[in-house]
């Protein structure tokens, strides 16, 4: 419930700032969060465009590994989380989980 209602605040502000801002000072997915400053000034215009072009390149290919994630659970019937265990399971139970592969390999 939470993180459905702080997506839907985060989208609202967004919808409210698109909506607020004149066309030339709004850029679709600028929300002036930038904690760590790593967002080229507003003198660096050629910076600017390949942190977004970067941006779009990591979108894409994260929504190919999506893909990829549903595709493979669909041809092996074995969840991703099932599969990989060490990467979505708490550290106690990637031990256990260590153990056991070191053990099966023997």
């Amino acid at each position: 419930g939470f993180c459905l209602g702080l997506t839907a605040a985060i989208d609202l502000y967004g919808v409210n700032r698109s909506r607020t801002l004149p066309p030339s000072k709004y850029t679709p997915g600028d929300l002036g969060f930038d904690p760590l400053n790593l967002y080229p000034s507003k003198d660096d215009i050629e910076g600017q465009k390949k942190m977004q072009l970067a941006e779009i390149k990591h979108g894409r290919l994260a929504m190919i590994a999506v893909t990829a994630f549903s595709v493979q659970e669909f041809v092996s019937g074995v969840g991703i989380v099932d599969e990989t265990p060490l990467i979505f399971k708490p550290i106690a139970t990637s031990e256990a989980v260590l153990e056991e592969i070191v053990n099966r390999s023997m």
